[in-house]
This record gives C-alpha cells, structure tokens and sequence, in this order.
C-alpha cells in the first residue's frame, strides 16, 4: 500500500527508502535535537501520514541505531484516525 506523506513545514526532510524491497520508510528529524544517554525525548518530524480504513502505522527502531548506539523507539504506533505531527518517543 504506497503511503502519502505530507510535509508540514519548510524545514521538512522528506522521507526515503533505502531500497525498492525495505520494509518502511526512513523518517528524518525537523531540528537537531539530542537526547541524553538513559533519556528518552520526543522528536519532531514534521510529517503526517494518513492511514488507509483498517490499518495502523509503527514507527521502528532503524538496526543499525539501535545495535550500534542502542537508540530506541517507545510509543511508535500511529493509529488510523491520527491527523498531527509524527513524533516518536526516542531513547538512547
């Protein structure tokens, strides 16, 4: 299912795809942001998706964060009626 992602703002990084087989898309941060070693920080994106009926959206960990810097995301679901910014939760 192709996915429409909106821009919200001029300082938007428009997501990418690794390849055509990766699983998600590469989502960047609107602002440099840090978030300290056992912190966890909401991180701006400044994008919105919207979700066909029936389907939900996860925002996931990329491996090589997540092995390399143990970065992680909590509270990654995006549910269907969700109209805001997606902000996922980070933890270093």
């Amino acid at each position: 299912i192709p996915l429409h992602f909106a821009q919200l703002s001029e300082h938007t990084t428009a997501q990418t795809k690794g390849t055509t087989c990766t699983a998600g898309s590469d989502l960047y941060t609107a602002c440099d942001c840090t978030v300290p070693p056992m912190e966890k920080a909401l991180v701006k994106t400044n994008i919105q998706v919207p979700l066909p009926s029936g389907c939900y959206g996860r925002v996931a960990p990329c491996s090589s964060l997540a092995v390399k810097h143990f970065i992680d995301v909590e509270a990654g679901v995006i549910d269907e009626d969700c109209r805001g910014n997606v902000d996922p939760m980070c933890c270093n």
